[in-house]
């Protein structure tokens, strides 16, 4: 895919325009706080339907306006054209709309615009806390895979519906009923899970070899109940599921008095981590701040080849002011592994040298008003 034009209205600072994209690098240079951020926020909506800031996405809605609209056209590799809309109320609904047609749901927008953010946020991938990693996984196998997308929407409701039951200190038969749906879709969100962690590795170790490094990346999905059922294998094979499920319901059964108590469920995949390796070192625990953050930038590229060998289309790659944590001979490596076929957008708050300079559009961001330079 490749974006043409993005244009905003009354989106947060930005003035009420459309800017044209260039097929290769686009490099958007300005000040803290103009606005640059803002333009890959924008475009990032239509990914999932929401922002990938946090605080409320009605913040997005310029003061004193009642609306905020978004629109990027694109056009896809087998050269048919796409218009993207969505526009947020005051109230908090949303709009989405693909070429002049209403979505009844924005999950209708899950797969259909790839695209890919990495971030000083992202940092917190290898560093943060294990709900940053499973969050990860599950919005790459959602972008590739409805069923997947399903399986985590489904144990998300069982797991907050059983919550409810233990606050409300529910009756051991209605507990049966909901621990053998939570056992049910957990197993298999684990097994999913599982094999995508494997896949995004190889993808991972590639990425690495791409720009000139060595040393063994790699990426295991890590299961208290996988562990206990002793079913842990790095070689990515099948496993049965049956001493999953007994494993998963006896830890339940032997936990009811503790989660009664605290209302919430302790066991399960909503509290499982991602593994992240160079050789056998624990990259997340022993890792220097150098590894970690090198190891959270091949993870994006990784999720950038994995979506993009899945989907069969080229992502865009958006970069929101990431360069400036790297040295100059890394982010040499990194600018020629994103050569391609694929559209880069790249905020800076200084000009960056490109490697392939030919192939980049610079603009000046300043006050919400984005300026080309060439």
């Amino acid at each position: 895919m490749r974006i043409d034009t993005v244009a905003t209205t009354h989106f947060r600072n930005l003035a009420d325009a459309s800017v044209s994209l260039a097929e290769g690098v686009n490099l958007f240079v300005g000040d803290n706080g103009q606005g640059k951020t803002n333009l890959l926020e924008a475009i990032y909506l239509f990914k999932f339907g929401r922002s990938f800031r946090a605080g409320r996405e009605t913040e997005m809605i310029r003061f004193g306006e009642g609306f905020c609209r978004a629109e990027a056209s694109c056009t896809f590799r087998d050269g048919h054209r796409e218009t993207f809309a969505l526009s947020i109320e005051r109230d908090g609904s949303k709009k989405p709309r693909i070429s002049g047609c209403d979505l009844a749901r924005l999950s209708e927008l899950v797969g259909r615009f790839p695209v890919v953010l990495f971030g000083p946020e992202d940092l917190r991938l290898v560093s943060g806390q294990p709900a940053e990693r499973r969050r990860f996984l599950d919005m790459v196998g959602s972008m590739t895979s409805r069923a997947y997308l399903e399986l985590v929407r489904d144990y998300r409701r069982v797991l907050i519906q059983r919550g409810a039951a233990l606050k409300a200190h529910a009756a051991s038969r209605e507990l049966v009923v909901w621990n053998a749906e939570l056992v049910n879709k957990g197993c298999a969100l684990t097994l999913a899970r599982r094999t995508l962690a494997g896949a995004i590795s190889e993808h991972l170790q590639a990425r690495a070899v791409e720009v000139g490094l060595r040393g063994g990346f790699s990426l295991e999905y890590e299961s208290e109940i996988l562990q206990e059922a002793g079913l842990v294998a790095r070689d990515g094979g099948q496993i049965e599921g049956e001493p999953m499920r007994e494993v998963f319901h006896a830890k339940l059964n032997a936990l009811e008095t503790v989660e009664m108590r605290r209302g919430i469920t302790l066991a399960g995949p909503h509290r499982d981590d991602l593994l992240v390796r160079i050789g056998e070192a624990d990259v997340r625990r022993f890792g220097s701040q150098g590894q970690r953050r090198l190891l959270a930038v091949l993870l994006k590229l990784a999720e950038l080849s994995y979506l993009e060998s899945e989907l069969s289309e080229p992502c865009v790659l958006l970069l929101d002011d990431v360069f400036s944590e790297f040295d100059r001979e890394i982010s040499g490596r990194l600018h020629g592994t994103l050569e391609g076929v694929r559209q880069v957008l790249i905020t800076s708050p200084i000009p960056i040298e490109w490697a392939a300079s030919g192939r980049i559009r610079a603009f000046t961001v300043s006050n919400g008003v984005v300026f080309c330079r060439q």
